[in-house]
């Protein structure tokens, strides 16, 4: 019923019956508030309709499996064989058992629905929990922010369950005054709850603080309020003995208080583990302002508050306000009856604002669930389920207030506009998440789906490193993924240690953070450590743990015998039958077995290998990660033809050619100073080239343009390098690492502008003073004014060589090929066609087209073949397509024709790469 309408009783005909005007009303507003809910509950579905990412699915899955097969319920750990034997108290053990059914009849689509089914009924008793009356529009306009904050955790989870039954709490305990004996539901309820998570103590903490409030009451103690505490009593006895209810008795009803005040009291979870970081540790690390859903957050926790304090100061400023205009109505009635009276005052402040009232259960909910929320990021899904709840209680109830004191002020009271007005809110946040819009805007990669996020579980390579010939011990890092190796594999196959943080204890999983250390680090204690560990077979995901395994690919012991665009496995050499992946093959001779389907997988298989790449350039072994590089170009080029606008392919093949051609240790050298050098230039000019095309495509993006900044600035080009640098700056940071990078800039960025010295003059009257002036802006580090004053210098038709060569090299340096290709065809007095030929090769192999440049560089060696420039550069052209007997070749003949050791050294390199895979070395 519309808070607007007039109570029935007074709207009565003569004939004690409702007129039919009052019950169109009444069904007008029960559709309009059906309507609005409708909306609501799809919005919930829609934000809850995001693919499977949660790790912890799978060993839940592999549990609920075994029980459901015959096992009894865990009561000791028999996943590791590292704290096997080790105390389990499963109490999610119900929870298992239907993750099992669900899954054996529809798999994660069936429950990942039901997930939005179960997510839905829990909003729907939370949301209808308000008082009969209330407007409901105000409820959901309130409900929204916590919504979004809520769908954060919206997994296939035990939580999900939890809120479930929190939510029947909810619903219980705000009717029990009319209705106590209802109150007995919360039994059965909280026996279901002890057998699925260990969050199962919120129930009992509900019931003490809606206790506390009963108790504050006027008249709570009153005769005849005893029959009401008598039933009370029963069911909070009740609920107390329904936590003894479970497999493990005594010690699981004092499982949540062990776990929170023992295991997980350790600060190695919070400083490790994401999801236990608390809000204000997460804020001083990482900042606040690229962080949507954790402003969100914050605003709920405001919102909150204000919803307990704007009704507060609105009731003192209604009764201040009610005084004066009692006064005014006393002074009015000495003047007599023909004065003017003001309108009339509300009998009372207090009946004008009876339907709200400062709770204490509200505000005990509200400090405990908003505390427990900065605690950790994983309690977000509690804190906005009762957090939203008393929001919307307390505006909805405000508002009311606010309609029925209107009223009596004979004020307008009309909510038709407010109910459309939300409608279409709902409307367009359902549509924001049906687009995509809301995800991407998060920032969080969702997409709208029911299955498993592609990409993501790295199934395959978990079969393989438990399949046949394989070691029964697993260690993996990325702590998720013993998980699913569990659900393959367990009991029988055991794992190091897993995601059970309450069954691996602080002191093991300590043992397992400081093994990581110990690898990544490449320290050598780790080779003891994995003996020790029983030399168990690895799986390290690309994404987080590259530079594990960077370490443990081909050292100590150690070899990679499975790569693929999620993750790596390795054995030990003890391991037999295994060969290790061979990634020069892989570029040489790709087979379709190993090759990345569909561009997802490309870019991921990409990225992938220069991180693994990158990690061992850091360790000093080049040539190891040349074939990695050479693979991972392989995959972005593919991005890059299938589709040029692909913003990923141009962003990996810039990153992998950076790691590939990297600023020389003699920095700040100005190279722009002498003339090409394919062995030094192509590379860099490649690598310019590259940034310039992804920034095209990306607009200011971080990764991108710290790269060019330093690339730039570390090879003497500071007009680039400054640029890239002062809209990197422009940027707000995300996470620390890019805060430092910015950092990092910043002192050198003052030095940068003093050496580039104020704005030249680019005149000049004769060769000499021209000759000058392209000197000191080389020095100074103007490449592209140095260029421009080169191209002015003569007519295009009248170009000597010197300068176009000169011109054309600072052009192709900038990372304009088609500019630099230009200008040396168009030159003139050139004696070397040859010459010219490989200087156009280098053009198209900074392009990407390696055809052209093959053709440009052959050629050239038809005229004149014993040139290194394009003996080198078909060398390169034929590595990179991976045609390997033509890149033995050409890096032969280089190598005979090398001007220098330098340059013999860098075309044996890819003689010696290509040689098992083409023409036999000599």
């Amino acid at each position: 019923m519309s808070t607007e309408a007039a109570p029935a009783k007074k709207s009565r005909g003569v004939a004690g019956q409702v007129p039919a005007g009052l019950h169109q009303a009444q069904a007008v507003d029960w559709v309009s508030d059906a309507g609005l809910m409708g909306l609501f509950l799809i919005l919930t579905c829609l934000l809850g309709a995001f693919p499977l990412k949660d790790t912890d699915f799978w060993w839940h899955l592999r549990t609920g499996d075994l029980i459901r097969g015959g096992a009894p319920i865990p009561r000791v750990d028999d996943y590791t064989y590292t704290v096997a034997g080790t105390p389990w108290i499963d109490l999610h053990w119900l929870f298992q058992l239907g993750l099992s059914w669900g899954y054996n009849y529809g798999g994660v689509t069936l429950l990942n629905v039901i997930k939005c089914g179960i997510t839905a009924l829990a909003v729907f008793l939370l949301v209808t929990s308000r008082r009969r009356g209330l407007p409901l529009w105000v409820t959901l306009l309130a409900w929204l922010p916590a919504l979004y904050v809520l769908s954060g955790r919206m997994y296939i989870r035990p939580e999900t369950l939890s809120l479930l039954f929190l939510s029947v709490y909810v619903a219980v305990l705000m009717r029990w005054d009319r209705r106590p004996k209802l109150a007995f539901a919360l039994i059965p309820t909280q026996i279901l709850w002890v057998n699925s998570q260990g969050l199962f103590i919120l129930g009992p903490v509900l019931l003490v603080f809606a206790l506390v409030d009963a108790l504050l009451r006027p008249g709570s103690l009153d005769e005849a309020k005893l029959p009401w505490w008598k039933t009370i009593a029963s069911v909070t006895v009740g609920v107390g003995l329904a936590c003894l209810v479970n497999p493990y008795g005594l010690a699981g009803a004092l499982y949540p208080l062990t776990l929170f005040f023992g295991t997980m009291s350790n600060p190695i979870f919070s400083r490790t583990i994401g999801e236990l970081e608390s809000i204000p540790s997460f804020i001083a690390k990482n900042g606040l302002t690229n962080s949507p859903p954790l402003i969100v957050h914050l605003a709920t926790i405001v919102v909150g508050a204000l919803s307990f304090l704007v009704p507060i100061f609105w009731l003192a400023w209604t009764r201040v306000r009610d005084r004066s205009l009692n006064k005014a109505m006393a002074k009015v009635n000495d003047l007599g009856p023909t004065a003017k009276k003001p309108k009339k005052a509300p009998r009372k402040g207090a009946e004008a604002v009876a339907s709200w009232r400062l709770s204490p259960f509200r505000f005990l909910l509200y400090v405990a669930f908003s505390a427990l929320s900065l605690q950790a990021s994983r309690n977000t899904h509690q804190f906005a389920a009762m957090v939203g709840s008393l929001t919307a209680w307390n505006f909805a109830e405000w508002a009311s207030a606010v309609t029925a004191r209107r009223a009596r002020l004979g004020l307008g009271t009309s909510a038709t506009v407010p109910r459309i007005f939300v409608a279409g809110l709902l409307a367009l946040a359902i549509g924001l998440v049906g687009s995509g819009v809301l995800h991407r805007w998060s920032g969080e990669g969702r997409t709208v789906a029911l299955g498993e996020e592609p990409l993501w579980f790295p199934h395959e390579a978990v079969k393989f490193a438990g399949g046949d010939g394989m070691p029964g011990k697993f260690l993996a890092y990325h702590i998720g993924h013993p998980s699913l190796y569990e659900y393959y594999f367990a009991p029988e196959k055991k794992v190091f240690a897993d995601a059970r943080l309450e069954v691996m204890g602080a002191e093991h999983y300590g043992k397992y953070v400081e093994l990581q250390s110990l690898i990544t680090g490449n320290k050598p204690a780790w080779q003891g450590e994995m003996a020790a560990a029983g030399l168990p077979v690895v799986l390290v995901d690309h994404e987080n743990n590259s530079q594990v395994g960077a370490t443990l690919n081909g050292q100590g012991g150690y070899r990679c015998v499975w790569f693929d665009p999620i993750a790596a496995v390795y054995v030990h050499s003890s391991v037999s039958g295994k060969p290790a992946v061979d990634f020069a093959a892989r570029h040489f001779r790709p087979s379709p077995e190993t090759t990345p389907n569909g561009v997802e997988a490309l870019r991921a298989s990409a990225r992938a290998l220069r991180y693994h790449a990158s990690a061992m350039l850091e360790q000093g072994r080049g040539g190891p990660a040349r074939p990695l590089i050479l693979l991972g170009l392989d995959y972005a080029r593919r991005i890059v033809e299938a589709d040029p606008s692909n913003v990923e392919g141009w962003k990996q093949l810039a990153l992998l050619e950076v790691i590939r051609n990297p600023v020389p240790p003699s920095s700040r050298i100005s190279r722009s100073r002498f003339r090409f050098d394919p062995l030094i230039d192509l590379g860099s000019a490649r690598v310019i080239y590259l940034l310039n095309k992804t920034l095209e495509r990306t607009g200011d993006e971080f990764t991108p343009l710290f790269t060019l900044a330093g690339t730039a600035l570390g090879r003497n080009m500071n007009e680039t390098g400054l640029d890239a640098a002062e809209r990197l700056l422009k940027l707000t940071p995300i996470n620390p690492t890019q805060r430092n990078s910015q950092q990092s800039l910043k002192p050198s960025l003052s030095q940068v502008r003093a050496s580039m010295g104020p704005e030249p003059s680019l005149t000049w009257s004769n060769l000499g003073q021209l000759d000058g002036l392209v000197s000191d802006l080389l020095d100074r580090g103007r490449i592209a004014a140095a260029a421009d004053v080169l191209e002015r210098a003569d007519r295009p038709e009248a170009r000597p060589w010197d300068r176009a060569d000169q011109a054309a090299s600072l052009r192709l340096a900038l990372g304009d090929p088609a500019g630099a290709r230009a200008l040396w065809l168009s030159a003139v007095g050139n004696t070397r066609p040859a010459l010219l030929l490989a200087r156009v090769g280098a053009t198209y192999y900074v392009e990407g087209n390696l055809e052209g440049a093959k053709l440009a560089f052959a050629e050239a060696l038809t005229n004149e073949p014993r040139l290194f420039d394009a003996a080198y550069g078909l060398a390169l052209v034929e590595q990179d397509n991976g045609h390997a007997g033509p890149a033995v070749d050409a890096a032969r003949l280089a190598v005979e024709v090398a001007p220098d050791d330098t340059a013999r050294r860098a075309a044996y390199q890819i003689q010696e790469l290509a040689g098992p895979f083409g023409s036999p070395l000599k």
